[in-house]
């Protein structure tokens, strides 16, 4: 290795409260028509919700769909079991919680995936859990302190208890992404065997991360990319990005990675300005990467078994008063612990990676 967001009708507010005694029926909303995953045109509003931890009352106002959260005695977050949830194109489902660090938990027990192709919206933090499959099409926004989407199983325990742990048995379907999502104080995390960002898809975390984590069972047990642990793992297991992401921190967990579109990584200060695409058999980068801290360039690091730089591929992790380091397929003479080593490193004819002080100090570290 070398260096180198009619007239409108009354309120109709429905308690949806967690059930105090077995047998407990809760007030339900339901779709006038289900949906297959392919025809948005019939798509419902979210329906069949029942509150199993805290408290949700649900108001329909014209195309708005409004859930207004309370949190579960001594606990930060609610959880909701819905027997459909989409938003389709045009209608808005509004989530009002406590404050921006609460977190509402909503599974989805029906067999319709989740197709999101209006406006979704929270103050708060988000966590959507649908095994048969989420879609955010092009035009939708999702926009919340904080958004998890999984297609990986949540348990009960878990739900209840406000563990952001995935991965409870059977099968998952994909996940895609062609609209936008935007976190304004946490973190974006999506989760699933197989996940795709279309060309048009943008996603934002200003002040969080932003982490594509296709695997079998993950857990989130911190803010960050290091909050991420990927515990069961397959080289089929595919996160393929063509559009762009942002965020103070980015990160691309998968078995085989394919990456074309924009990836940039900043911070304000020295915390940030990470980027990790980490694959188990395979990282195939095609577009641009970008990272930076402040006036100092920040730190792009990929490993796979086989790691590729395609021709046209950017790497920059160049700052104004210092580089940063690009750690591609391994570290310095194979001999750093923070970054598996490939058997295979290639950079193709065409491909750029940079790690320049711009106007003072001294370049960085390329590894390649």
């Amino acid at each position: 290795m070398s260096r180198i967001p009619l007239a409108r009708r009354p309120h109709d507010l429905r308690p949806v409260t967690a059930p105090a005694v077995a047998g407990y029926r809760p007030l339900l909303i339901t779709a006038a028509v289900a949906c297959c995953f392919g025809t948005p045109a019939v798509l419902a509003q979210p329906s069949g919700a029942q509150a199993i931890h805290g408290s949700a009352n649900l108001s329909q106002q014209g195309n708005k769909l409004v859930v207004t959260t309370g949190n579960g005695a001594g606990s930060n977050h609610s959880a909701i079991n819905w027997q459909s949830f989409s938003v389709p194109v045009g209608s808005v489902t509004q989530f009002n919680q406590p404050s921006a660090a609460s977190t509402s938990i909503n599974r989805v027990v029906g067999n319709n995936p989740s197709q999101i192709f209006g406006t979704l919206s929270s103050n708060g933090k988000l966590v959507l859990v649908n095994p048969a499959g989420i879609a955010v099409g092009a035009g939708a926004v999702v926009d919340t302190a904080g958004f998890t989407a999984s297609t990986l199983k949540m348990s009960d325990a878990d739900a209840l208890a406000g563990r952001l742990v995935f991965g409870d048995g059977g099968a998952a379907g994909a996940l895609s992404v062609g609209g936008q999502i935007v976190a304004r104080s946490g973190d974006i995390v999506l989760i699933a065997p197989n996940i795709e960002t279309a060309a048009g898809a943008v996603l934002q975390s200003p002040g969080g991360a932003t982490i594509l984590a296709a695997g079998q069972q993950v857990a989130i047990t911190g803010r960050g990319l290091e909050g991420i642990s990927l515990q069961v793992q397959a080289p089929s297991d595919s996160a393929v990005n063509l559009g762009s992401i942002s965020g103070d921190a980015v990160g691309i967990f998968a078995g085989t990675l394919k990456h074309s579109g924009l990836i940039h990584a900043t911070a304000a200060t020295s915390e940030g300005g990470k980027v990790v695409l980490k694959g188990q058999a395979e990282a195939e980068i095609g577009g641009q990467v970008s990272a930076s801290k402040g006036s100092l360039g920040g730190q792009v690091h990929a490993t796979a078994s086989k790691v590729k730089l395609k021709s046209g591929a950017v790497i920059d992790v160049s700052g104004t008063h210092g580089g940063g380091e690009a750690l591609l397929g391994g570290g310095w003479q194979g001999k750093d612990g923070r970054v598996a080593n490939a058997t295979e490193t290639t950079l193709e004819a065409g491909s750029t990676v940079k790690a320049d002080a711009t106007e003072a100090g001294n370049g960085g570290t390329v590894v390649a």
